[in-house]
């Protein structure tokens, strides 16, 4: 929908250009129009949300486009050039599509009222781009970070800009952490095979809020490297507590498969490796796969519902990245008795149609079949697609913060004027905020307000109200 509300911006621009001669009062009645449109004035769909829906899909149109690799002109879709001037021509291109890209969005986005949901969905996406790597360029994000900065005000983009100083924080980190790894001799770290480590230190007011596993089990490796971490961090910045983010974790797992020469490097999240551990040497100890309730166990994963996307990811996923295989409790291949060490073959497999969900009683088992013709392969986790779940939790999250900025506008006008009545008071707080509010928001905060005491209606005329110091 939004290439489509471009297309129809660009349309009533060029008529407001070329057929009425850049005519001011049809200019103003195209913005008038186009903020209905956006806003949900004249549609029966978006009545009443303010331009919520149609700020989310915005900020989602940024996202695809800038973790998109496709979608970024590079010098090799341009024409052939040679030399330093051909070079600079596919540069000054490279800038321009960007360039024309963020002017497309900042003009749609100028006339969206709910800028705090675009905030929200834009912020919730750059972390995500920023942790998983998947970030085309950091400078085509750090430009139109500007252009909000410019339209919003240094408030709107300070926690995305802070998002940018921990990765270049982390990066100086990770550098001097480095040169303490080679100079650092301890016993029980050399005996564990060693590994490439990269640690990312996050402000927390900064970021989403994330699930925690308290109880995984990490593997003796990752838990060396994890307490080699820990001792130089709280060595050099004392005062200053860690708290690890295992679902933000990443790992690249070297994987041999019995049909293929050469070993596959699959890039995994900390959870999808730690399940995919647990097939390390066999498929259980009975050699008949393991189930949900057993890989939970196994791995320390508590929430139910991620273990079975780490588990649809792995067995399920597209064609490439089925590194397991996952066997219906009512299917014939089940039967497998007691003490077979074989999976199930890829033939048998096809014959009998897999469910998607994954039950108590299914049971997972290491894909011996497994071919790819990719050496590194990118296993991507169910939960980095966003849910419906999520979405609404976004959407919950931005309607308790426009509660608080109800409270702070009112508060705010009250401490000013001392004494006001009801119609000025709405009005001047209607003024102040940033996104669409109805008189029934702003009357139930004020209620609230007056139960709370910062202020209270006069005796003998309950339409005016006193402010209580």
């Amino acid at each position: 929908i939004i290439p489509d509300l471009l297309a129809f911006k660009f349309h009533l621009q060029s008529l407001h250009t070329l057929a009425f001669r850049s005519d001011e009062a049809f200019g103003a009645m195209l913005r008038s129009i186009l903020e209905d449109v956006l806003n949900g004035a004249s549609s029966k769909e978006f009545d009443g949300d303010g331009g919520r829906r149609i700020a989310e899909l915005l900020a989602k149109h940024v996202d695809a486009r800038f973790k998109d690799a496709k979608a970024q002109i590079t010098a090799s879709q341009l024409p052939a050039a040679t030399g330093a001037s051909g070079s600079a021509a596919a540069a000054a291109a490279v800038i321009d599509s960007n360039e024309a890209f963020q002017n497309e969005v900042m003009s749609l986005f100028r006339h969206v009222h709910s800028k705090d949901v675009f905030e929200a969905f834009f912020k919730r996406d750059l972390a995500k781009r920023l942790l998983t790597g998947r970030s085309v360029s950091s400078d085509v994000e750090r430009s139109f970070l500007s252009k909000l900065k410019a339209e919003c005000g240094t408030g709107y983009t300070s926690k995305m800009e802070g998002m940018f100083k921990d990765m270049e924080l982390s990066r100086d980190i990770m550098s001097s952490y480095s040169a303490y790894s080679s100079g650092a001799t301890n016993a029980s770290i050399d005996s564990i095979k060693p590994m490439d480590v990269d640690v990312q230190v996050l402000t927390t007011g900064y970021w989403p809020v994330y699930p925690k596993y308290p109880n995984i089990i990490l593997t003796p490796e990752i838990l060396a490297q994890k307490s080699k971490f820990e001792n130089y961090y709280n060595n050099k910045y004392q005062g200053r507590r860690i708290t690890w983010q295992y679902s933000l974790g990443n790992c690249v797992v070297k994987a041999m498969f019995p049909r293929q020469s050469t070993h596959k490097e699959l890039i995994v999240n900390l959870c999808q490796s730690l399940v995919l551990l647990c097939f390390r040497y066999d498929d259980g100890q009975d050699g008949m796969g393991l189930t949900i309730d057993e890989v939970m166990k196994k791995t320390g994963i508590d929430d139910r519902d991620e273990t079975e996307r780490v588990l649809q990811s792995l067995s399920l996923g597209r064609d490439g990245t089925r590194v397991l295989t996952k066997v219906d409790f009512d299917s014939p291949i089940n039967s497998l008795s007691p003490g077979k060490s074989e999976s199930p073959s890829a033939r048998a497999m096809e014959k009998q149609k897999t469910r998607k969900n994954v039950g108590p009683h299914d049971r997972f088992f290491f894909n011996a079949s497994f071919t790819s013709n990719q050496r590194r392969i990118r296993i991507t986790n169910i939960t980095m697609k966003e849910t419906a779940e999520e979405r609404t939790k976004t959407h919950e999250a931005v309607s308790k913060d426009r509660l608080y900025l109800i409270d702070a506008a009112v508060v705010r006008i009250m401490k000013a004027r001392k004494t006001i009545d009801h119609r000025g008071l709405m009005g001047e707080v209607m003024t102040q905020l940033k996104f669409p509010a109805s008189s029934t928001d702003v009357k139930k905060r004020v209620e609230s307000l007056i139960e709370r005491e910062y202020m209270e209606r006069v005796e003998g005329d309950r339409s005016r109200y006193n402010y209580l110091a």
